[in-house]
């Protein structure tokens, strides 16, 4: 079985970039903006950006121990923390999900705990990851979604617009 481990790395450089591109596109929307809800997606746009953040974060942590520092802290009732500190966020925490996809043991495992209940499930390293890049995809389609909404054209975040990217800097 060869190591697949280079695609699971490149998964996560686009994902990395992806955000990017999709929280660049949301640099400078009024407060107005930021608070459209559509019917069929997370929510307001500005909690849809906390909470990719906040979940691609908490992927980190649970596949790491990694203990955010308050620059880190994201909150649905609080005021919007900027577009800004959100990139930066995603950005520091995508780099993170790169080191641990050079690493991913398929054979370790890591135990997750339900905050709510408590409730305890074992799932592979991968599967987490996986996860990570998957949800990540689902919350970028819905952002896209509502900047279209608003009269925007969103980035194209998928894999091809990423081919080309990374090909014109070579």
């Amino acid at each position: 079985m060869s190591d697949a481990r280079p695609i699971l790395v490149e998964l996560f450089r686009h994902n990395r970039w992806a955000n990017a591109e999709m929280v660049g596109a949301c640099a400078g929307l009024t407060d107005d903006q930021l608070s459209t809800e559509l019917s069929g997606t997370y929510g307001r746009l500005d909690h849809t950006l906390i909470h990719l953040a906040r979940a691609q974060g908490g992927y980190v942590v649970d596949l790491t121990g990694w203990q955010p520092g308050p620059e880190h802290r994201l909150e649905y009732d609080e005021p919007f923390p900027g577009i800004e500190r959100i990139a930066a966020h995603l950005d520091e925490t995508g780099a993170m999900l790169i080191e641990i996809a050079e690493r991913v043991d398929p054979d370790r495992t890591v135990e997750l705990t339900d905050d709510e209940d408590g409730s305890r499930w074992t799932y592979a390293e991968w599967v987490v990851l996986l996860q990570a890049a998957f949800h990540g995809t689902e919350h970028r389609q819905q952002i896209a979604t509502i900047l279209t909404h608003l009269g925007m054209q969103p980035p194209e975040p998928d894999v091809w617009g990423y081919w080309e990217s990374i090909q014109s800097t070579r």
